[in-house]
């Protein structure tokens, strides 16, 4: 029997509509995992070689464990653990208690779950990860690091705090303490690092040599103890190549080694297009406009321009500040701007960019005025989150954002000093990706007051298909479509290194820069000035 052109156009509609429904639940459920991968870790971890521990090692841990005050629980296969294992222990950490554990064992005693309950570190003899009572048993462990505990272990045991582990039944799921990982902690375990990576796209894979131990802590921090070097490596995938690094210590102007949410957008970022892509978008800003300002101050004429184009005085105005004082709403307000909202950041990754308040703000804002502070702070809370979705349709629907300092470049595709540890890197990679309010652009900030006309070159060199802009203190540009029109002090610096190379000698000592002043234009799509 034919059906009806009606009950088949309804037929239609039901299963477009549920092909887009699962499309969005499965687009939602990968913007969960993703954000879970780069999110901060709670509590410390300890990763050991699995050679013979220092006492360096031991007192680092003791530390972390709370020393005198500390409860330590060992987890050990029966009858493993010896009396001068336990001495060591003892010295250093208040009260020291062993849990056996059996490859038969089914639950956790109570006795078993009030040592784990109450403790401040737990070690990890073995690995327990393939035991009947590994799901329970990683559940405890994550609630010692939920309430800022520490878990270690060496060898096999440091192996399976990872995401995914190699034995002899292939590779199978550890305790995924570490999120996004796998872990190597022997001397010859680099070349089958190397070897399993390539079989787990997107993993960070962690090579820890016999004496080598690292320190997981603070969130994000990576900390090296002492010698020798541990090595990170992401697996090359698609256009995407290898990133490889080793690290010892920290060095003494650094706080930590290296970090560890950089290294995990790393691999994420390798199971989807190269980034930056080899052919820059143009760029521009379609639809409302943006105010760049290169900190350092600003100057009556940019606050008439954002008032303006908001729409006046009685414009909705939103501002985001990394402190507790936001100068861009004192600004507003003095300026007779009644409705200005000021939201801080720094509640946490999984919080800022999805705050209802904040939400419902933007969703009638008119303006946003970004502050400054740090880059790598602006990408941990927004991108890609609700927040980021709204302040874009900000834009489309003819608004104006306006960032300063760290909120300058925040706004390109292409993030600069995203390094948590100080902004004196120019560039780290897994931490190098912007709001992209426009593409196509590296911006740095408080330019040649810094000296960053110095430095920006040759990151422009390594990446020549993308516009540079430094932008000097109380100097900004205002930019709609493709048109930057400069404002403030000083001067704005653009650099087109798109038929340049790193053999170019002069260009990469000056930039081959066009330096424009307040009034000048430049057309960023022909990348030339305009006259």
């Amino acid at each position: 029997m034919k059906l009806s052109t009606q009950i088949r156009s309804l037929l239609v509609f039901l299963l477009t509509g549920l092909m887009c429904f699962t499309f969005n639940l499965n687009l939602i459920a990968q913007q969960t995992v993703s954000r879970e991968l780069v999110s901060t870790i709670k509590g410390k971890l300890m990763l050991v070689g699995s050679g013979e521990m220092s006492a360096s090692v031991g007192a680092t841990f003791a530390k972390l464990a709370k020393e005198e005050t500390g409860k330590l629980v060992i987890l050990t296969k029966r009858g493993k653990i010896k009396s001068k294992n336990l001495q060591p222990w003892q010295k250093r950490i208040g009260t020291v208690k062993m849990v056996h554990l059996t490859k038969s064992k089914t639950k956790l005693t109570l006795s078993d779950l009030a040592g784990l309950r109450a403790s401040t570190a737990v070690w990890l003899e073995y690995d327990f990860s393939k035991y009947l009572i590994s799901s329970e048993l990683k559940s405890e462990l994550l609630a010692v690091l939920q309430r800022g505990g520490i878990v270690g272990g060496q060898g096999i045991a440091a192996e399976s705090i990872a995401t995914s582990i190699d034995d002899a039944t292939g590779i199978r799921d550890g305790f995924n303490l570490l999120p996004n990982s796998y872990i190597e902690a022997t001397d010859d375990g680099n070349n089958h690092l190397i070897k399993t990576l390539e079989k787990l796209p997107g993993k960070v894979g962690w090579h820890i040599p016999t004496s080598a131990s690292v320190v997981v802590h603070n969130g994000r921090q990576i900390s090296v103890i002492g010698y020798p070097e541990i090595t990170l490596r992401v697996a090359k995938n698609g256009e995407w190549p290898e990133r490889v690094a080793s690290f010892g210590p920290p060095v003494n102007y650094l706080p930590f080694t290296t970090d560890l949410i950089s290294w995990n957008r790393s691999g994420i970022a390798r199971l989807g297009e190269l980034f930056p892509p080899r052919v820059a978008p143009v760029p521009e800003v379609p639809n409302g406009a943006l105010l760049i300002i290169g900190g350092g101050g600003s100057t009556q004429d940019m606050w008439d321009k954002m008032i303006e184009f908001a729409g006046g005085k009685e414009a909705k105005y939103v501002c985001i500040s990394q402190t507790k004082r936001s100068v861009g709403a004192e600004k507003l307000r003095g300026f007779g701007c009644d409705d200005v909202s000021v939201y801080v950041i720094g509640k946490g990754m999984a919080v800022d960019g999805y705050d209802k308040m904040l939400l419902q703000d933007l969703e009638k804002a008119n303006a946003v005025y970004l502050g400054g502070g740090r880059t790598y702070k602006y990408m941990d809370s927004y991108l890609d989150t609700p927040v980021h979705q709204e302040m874009n349709k900000l834009l489309e629907r003819g608004g104006i954002i306006v960032g300063t300092s760290a909120g300058a470049q925040i706004v390109g595709g292409f993030l600069v000093r995203g390094d948590p540890r100080t902004n004196n890197s120019l560039y780290m990679e897994g931490n190098d990706m912007g709001l992209s309010f426009i593409r196509g652009v590296i911006i740095d900030a408080h330019f040649r007051q810094r000296g960053r006309e110095k430095t920006l070159p040759p990151l422009l060199l390594k990446y020549p298909q993308m516009l540079g802009i430094g932008l000097d203190e109380a100097t900004a540009i205002f930019i709609q479509g493709n048109i930057a029109e400069v404002m403030g002090k000083h001067e704005v610096t653009f650099y087109d290194l798109t038929n340049t190379s790193a053999n170019d000698t002069p260009l990469l000592e000056v930039g081959n820069p066009l330096i424009l002043s307040s009034g000048e234009k430049y057309d960023m799509k022909d990348r030339k000035k305009i006259y």
